[in-house]
């Protein structure tokens, strides 16, 4: 896709007049329940194919294959995309995360493009992050080449928008993680750990980290809270993806704090979603939950700063 295209997408958000954060201004709107750990949700079956919607990329191995158009509520980033086409989808829809820095919220357009599958992703202002049933009652805000080709648009809504995207020739699955940047980085260490950098935990494979803190290139949703407890980890920075509807950009973070993990995101114009460097290297605070804020981390400060507070 050429860049012209990503610009057209971001001002018919701004047409629709959509805020940029509902939750930021301190609305709640009511949202359906999430769809649920590890679980995928048959909304559509017919000879044309499915449509499935799940709360997470990570949650489709073995659950959706290339009949199906899969709506997603992970990021629209190039990582995202990649862990997407692993299970060969026909096409899918996935969440802006605000667009971001270098429109790296949806970078995953033109790499699904590359491999020939039409893609579209919700505005985050109307879908709440990992939940796939939010998604499907969002609004588009963006498109590739190929969606739009078989009448994917700006401001349509996102289950019209997986109806025709049924329309797409059968997928195939595609190995494209070679692609993108999942490796470990290990950034410093101290007495009482390491600051490690990784776009997502489920990159680690098998383990516990219980004395590192994380610099991750993921959003810090729900589903980022999970990973954090699963992979036991010490404390994360993540980035804060709009943070969107009802702020579930950041809802991980809370989730965190109630159980005494420290958590921080970035925002996401300080920093590229989807890039694990980025939320080190540039990346400005925004949210923190209590126990980092206890750290000494604040709004405002790098996440450099944040990570070396919570690895004291």
């Amino acid at each position: 896709m050429q860049r012209r295209h990503f610009l057209k997408a971001a001002v018919g958000v701004v047409a629709l007049g959509i805020p940029k954060s509902l939750g930021a201004q301190g609305l709640v709107e009511s949202d359906p329940p999430a769809v649920g750990e590890n679980m995928i949700r048959v909304v559509h079956s017919g000879p044309e194919g499915r449509i499935i919607l799940t709360d997470s990329s990570s949650y489709l191995l073995n659950k959706s294959g290339t009949e199906d158009v899969v709506v997603s509520s992970s990021f629209a980033g190039a990582v995202a995309a990649a862990t997407t086409l692993l299970t060969g989808p026909r096409a899918a829809i996935l969440h802006d995360a605000g667009i971001g820095l270098d429109q790296a919220g949806i970078s995953g357009l033109p790499f699904m493009e590359r491999y020939d599958v039409p893609c579209a992703a919700v505005a985050s202002a109307s879908a709440t992050l990992s939940n796939g049933n939010s998604l499907y009652e969002g609004t588009i805000s963006s498109v590739n080449d190929l969606a739009r080709k078989l009448g994917v648009e700006p401001g349509q809504p996102a289950r019209e928008a997986a109806m025709n995207l049924l329309k797409a020739k059968p997928g195939r699955k595609i190995q494209a993680r070679g692609e993108v940047d999942d490796k470990l980085y290990e950034l410093e260490v101290a007495s009482k750990g390491r600051i490690l950098a990784i776009w997502g935990l489920p990159y680690l494979g098998k383990g516990e980290f219980p004395n590192d803190v994380f610099a991750l290139a993921t959003h810090s949703a729900r589903v980022a809270a999970e990973h954090a407890f699963r992979w036991n980890v010490k404390a994360w920075v993540a980035n804060d993806a709009g943070p969107g509807k009802n702020n579930s950009g950041i809802d991980g973070l809370s989730i965190c704090g109630d159980k005494g993990m420290p958590a921080a995101a970035v925002s996401a114009m300080s920093a590229r979603i989807g890039d694990a460097m980025s939320t080190w290297n540039t990346g400005i605070i925004s949210a923190a939950n209590e126990p980092a804020k206890a750290k000494g981390v604040m709004v405002g400060m790098t996440a450099k700063e944040a990570l070396r507070m919570m690895n004291a």
